[in-house]
């Protein structure tokens, strides 16, 4: 998904509040937030150019943070950065994708065993979807709804079977959410499944749309 290096496309401030996390800056390209309990402090931008790692990396909030540091790239990775982050103490935690898809390419109706209750609860900065079955919590989801668009949350499921089906059912649930919003598009954040950082086993309808690599340091 192609973005100016000045400005974060939208569903980066909603991935943050998704996640739990405070906004507690934003500037041209980059997005800064903290952790709901503080532990962890995050820059979410795209990958720097010629010159611009030092920059970042001397951010005063970031490196003054009592705490993990985090920084999120994204797009392609850029091996030589990479490289440098590495030799600089950084360590390569996490590889994920952002997948698109039009609200009405997806599914929006898949059934439930007889012994499996949905839940729909509407929080402070998403909306969250619960699947219970005998009465034990299988699997949960969450939405965000922007203005033309919607950011899932990846599903989390506990249950021990029937977990495609459930997964299935939370993400139907949370497109027809959105499509009862009017909002066309879905974005989705999963982690890679492949080598080269992008996820080639997703459901019908979703596209890989760009990459979103981390690193950390304690």
């Amino acid at each position: 998904m192609p973005f100016e290096r000045s400005s974060l496309p939208r569903w980066v401030h909603a991935f943050a509040l998704l996640r739990d996390r405070t906004v507690t800056r934003e500037e041209p390209g980059r997005l800064h937030s903290v952790a709901e309990d503080g532990s962890s402090y995050e820059i979410t931008c795209p990958w720097p150019g010629t010159g611009g790692l030092a920059s970042l990396l001397g951010d005063t909030e970031l490196s003054s943070h009592q705490g993990q540091t985090r920084l999120t790239f994204l797009g392609p990775p850029d091996e030589s950065a990479g490289r440098e982050l590495v030799a600089r103490g950084w360590s390569l935690s996490d590889r994920r994708v952002l997948l698109a898809a039009l609200a009405n390419d997806v599914e929006q109706v898949v059934s439930l065993p007889e012994t499996a209750t949905l839940f729909e609860a509407p929080m402070a900065d998403y909306d969250v979807v619960e699947i219970a079955d005998f009465d034990a919590t299988a699997g949960r989801g969450r939405i965000r709804f922007g203005e033309d668009f919607a950011l899932l949350g990846d599903p989390s499921i506990t249950a021990t079977s029937n977990i495609e089906q459930f997964r299935a059912a939370i993400l139907a649930n949370l497109a027809a959410a959105a499509a009862r919003q009017g909002l066309p598009v879905l974005f989705m954040v999963t982690s890679a499944d492949t080598a080269t950082g992008i996820r080639a086993e997703r459901a019908a309808g979703w596209s890989n749309a760009t990459q979103l690599t981390t690193f950390t340091r304690a």
